[in-house]
């Protein structure tokens, strides 16, 4: 079920697994890209209700590269939201094959590791779909 769809983003429901799946299309202005993320997360608090083991899985192989404002507020705002206030304890990310685009996102997993681990967080990152859903089956 697709819960949010734009031009730079779908997100759907996998009541399945269940997961909250969201792929970026291209690439998307830091600014954008934040907004979309704070929209999802919304979205999230709202279904967790319904779903309590509810998985985050972030396609990103289109994302492009994220500005150093949105690094910074990775750390400083984002992994908060994701895993204090909303609770998300199972994470997944299927990164492309761009290594700068990408470092920004293998950098959140291992900081948010770190961080995080007392709350039972768990995070994985993977090349393909396939792999993220056997890995969200799994916990």
């Amino acid at each position: 079920m697709i819960v949010l769809e734009n031009e730079y983003i779908v997100c759907e429901l996998d009541s399945s697994v269940p997961v909250l799946k969201h792929k970026w299309k291209e690439p998307v202005p830091g600014d954008i890209f934040r907004k979309y993320l704070i929209e999802i997360l919304e979205k999230y608090r709202s279904l967790q209700k319904e779903y309590p083991k509810l998985a985050w899985l972030a396609d990103t192989r289109f994302l492009g590269e994220v500005d150093k404002e949105t690094e910074q507020w990775f750390t400083e705002v984002w992994d908060d939201l994701l895993f204090n206030q909303a609770h998300v304890k199972y994470h997944a990310v299927i990164l492309g094959e761009d290594l700068f685009a990408e470092y920004p996102m293998e950098k959140f997993k291992m900081d948010a590791e770190v961080k995080f681990k007392k709350n039972g967080v768990q995070l994985g990152l993977f090349s393909d779909e396939e792999e993220a859903y056997d890995w969200v089956r799994t916990r």
